[in-house]
C-alpha cells in the first residue's frame, strides 16, 4: 500500500511540475521543412509550448518558427491552439503526447494578411530526458502542395538567473541585475553536449567608461570529467559581440567586434539539472585585456591534480581552468589548447 501512495504522490509532483511549474516551455532543434520531394534543414528552431489551466478552461498551444522551404514559399511563425496532452507509459519513463488529425491556425501571409492554415499534429514531451518531438503536414492556401514540419531532436531551453561578476584589468564590476542564462542539454550520438546563450549586460565605470556588452551563442560544449563540466575553447567559432562604450574621454566603441583567436573559452557546471557556475573568457576585438565572466560558485570535482615533480617524468597529462583559461599541464610544464607553451 506505501509504494502505491508513493507513486501516486510522485506522479502528482510530476504532472503538477509539468502543467503548471514550467511556464512557457522553449524547445530548440534542427527541423525539416518538405515540400514536393525535396527538404531544407531547418537549424536550431524555437517551439514554445504554453499548457492550458483546466481551472481556468484554458488549453494548451504550440507556437512553431517560421517554414521558409524557398524566399516565396514562407509559412510565418503560427500557433495552434485548443489543445489537450495524453499521458503515455508510467512514471518516471513516460511521455506527454499532442495528437490531432485537423487543426486549423491563422497565419500572416508574406503580404501582411490573415490567412487560414490547416493540417495535423503530433507533438510529443519525453520526461526523462527533456527531449520534444513534432511531426506535422501543413496546408497553406497561397501554396499549391502541402508542407511537412519535423524535428526529431529538440531539447528543453532552461533559463537560469544569476549574479555576475565581470573582471577587467583584475577589477571586478557587477552589473546592476542578475543576468539569466539559456542553456539546452542535449546528447549528440554517445557526447554529451551543451548550448549556452550568453546574455547581454552593462557595467558602470569600466577603463573604457560605462559599457554595453551584448549577448551571442555558444553552440556544442563538452562534457569534460576531468574539468567537471562542460567546456568549450570557441575562438574558432567566428562569433563576435557587439560592444558599445561611454568614455569620458576619446573614441567611444559601437560595433560588432570578433573575439580573439586564442583563450576564448566558456565552461560551465551542473549540480543535478542545475547551472550553478558559468565562466566566460573573451577578448573583443584588438583589446590588449581580456575580459572574465563569472557567475555562480565553482564545484570542486573528484579528480585529484597530479604533481609532475611528485609523479615523476611518466605522469599523464591533465588539464584545469586557470583565469578563464584551459591549461593543459604535462611534465610540469603549462601549454594552451593548441599545444603552445605558456
Amino acid at each position: 500500500m506505501k509504494r502505491i501512495f508513493t507513486f501516486i504522490a510522485a506522479l502528482a509532483v510530476t504532472m503538477a511540475a509539468f502543467a503548471q511549474g514550467h511556464g512557457a516551455m522553449r524547445f530548440v532543434g534542427d527541423a525539416t521543412v518538405g515540400a514536393m520531394g525535396t527538404s531544407i534543414e531547418q537549424k536550431k528552431d524555437t517551439m514554445i509550448v504554453e499548457l492550458g489551466n483546466s481551472r481556468a478552461g484554458t488549453m494548451d498551444k504550440i507556437t512553431f518558427p517560421d517554414m521558409v522551404f524557398s524566399p516565396k514559399m514562407v509559412i510565418k511563425s503560427f500557433t495552434v491552439g485548443g489543445l489537450a496532452y495524453t499521458m503515455v507509459g508510467k512514471y518516471p519513463d513516460m511521455y506527454f503526447e499532442w495528437d490531432v488529425d485537423n487543426f486549423s491556425a491563422t497565419i500572416i501571409g508574406l503580404d501582411g494578411q490573415e490567412k487560414q492554415a490547416t493540417g495535423k499534429l503530433k507533438a510529443r514531451y519525453y520526461h526523462t530526458s527533456s527531449k520534444f518531438t513534432v511531426t506535422m503536414e501543413v496546408g497553406y492556401a497561397p501554396m499549391p502542395h502541402p508542407v511537412t514540419y519535423t524535428c526529431e531532436s529538440a531539447f528543453y531551453l532552461k533559463s537560469t538567473s544569476m549574479p555576475l561578476t565581470v573582471n577587467v584589468l583584475n577589477t571586478d564590476y557587477v552589473p546592476a541585475a542578475n543576468v539569466a542564462y539559456q542553456t539546452r542539454r542535449y546528447v549528440e550520438g554517445d557526447i554529451q553536449k551543451l548550448d549556452v546563450e550568453i546574455p547581454a549586460y552593462s557595467l558602470a565605470g569600466t577603463p573604457m567608461g560605462d559599457m554595453e556588452v551584448g549577448g551571442y551563442t555558444v553552440c556544442g560544449l563538452v562534457y569534460d570529467e576531468t574539468l567537471g563540466g562542460y567546456f568549450k575553447d570557441y575562438s574558432k567559432d567566428g562569433l563576435t559581440v557587439h560592444l558599445k562604450t561611454y568614455p569620458e574621454k576619446g573614441k567611444a566603441l559601437d560595433g560588432d567586434y570578433s573575439l580573439a583567436a586564442e583563450g576564448t573559452t566558456l565552461f560551465v557546471q551542473y549540480k543535478g539539472n542545475d547551472v550553478v557556475y558559468v565562466e566566460n573568457n573573451f577578448t573583443p576585438g584588438s583589446m590588449p585585456f581580456p575580459i572574465l565572466a563569472t557567475s555562480g560558485e565553482k564545484q570542486t570535482t573528484e579528480v585529484k591534480t597530479v604533481d609532475a615533480k611528485d609523479a615523476g617524468s611518466e605522469a599523464k597529462p591533465y588539464k584545469r581552468i586557470e583565469s578563464g583559461r584551459l591549461v593543459i599541464v604535462k611534465d610540469g610544464k603549462k601549454y594552451n589548447s593548441a599545444g603552445q607553451q605558456l
